[in-house]
């Protein structure tokens, strides 16, 4: 399975090859695929699934908005782990508990984040919640790059100036 989806990752890689290393090109897409299912099973958890203002889940409220955002995660956090483990860093020497806890931070930040960033947006800036959905994913890949190649997968070192 690793091989079959690094063979199609590295198909579309030519083209960049001059611009970026693999690995990086591996990440991102990767990462674009993980962002492009979240954002669709936000998208559809939105408009189809949870179809009024307030739902119950668990004995809990949850705003339209907040609980497509709990579907989202339950399905991408798996997701987002397995594929950089085993296809992107699957070459870091870190334990893998060790990767997990570390994936789960970052999560957990994440969720943090994008829920407080989703409430300003949508009920301060008054932006669409899918639109604000897609922003906001842009801005926490960026962070979550460099976070996952320095720290939960230890595959880069950070250099110290002598």
């Amino acid at each position: 399975m690793r091989n079959t989806i690094l063979a199609f990752v590295d198909f579309f890689y030519k083209p960049f090859k001059k611009f970026i290393p693999k690995t990086d090109f591996r990440y991102l897409a990767i990462g674009g695929s993980t962002w492009l299912l979240g954002n669709l099973i936000y998208a559809i958890a939105y408009e189809y699934i949870f179809t009024t203002a307030k739902i119950e889940l668990l004995d809990i409220d949850f705003k339209r908005e907040n609980a497509a955002l709990v579907l989202h995660f339950i399905i991408v956090i798996p997701y987002g782990f397995l594929m950089n483990k085993f296809i992107v860093f699957a070459h870091s020497k870190i334990k893998s508990s060790t990767q997990f806890i570390r994936f789960i931070a970052l999560v957990t930040f994440n969720i943090l984040l994008n829920y407080l960033l989703l409430k300003y947006f949508i009920e301060s800036l008054f932006v669409n919640a899918i639109t604000a959905k897609i922003i906001i994913s842009i801005g926490l890949a960026a962070f979550s790059y460099i976070y996952q190649q320095y720290f939960t997968f230890g595959v880069k070192k950070i250099r110290k100036k002598a």
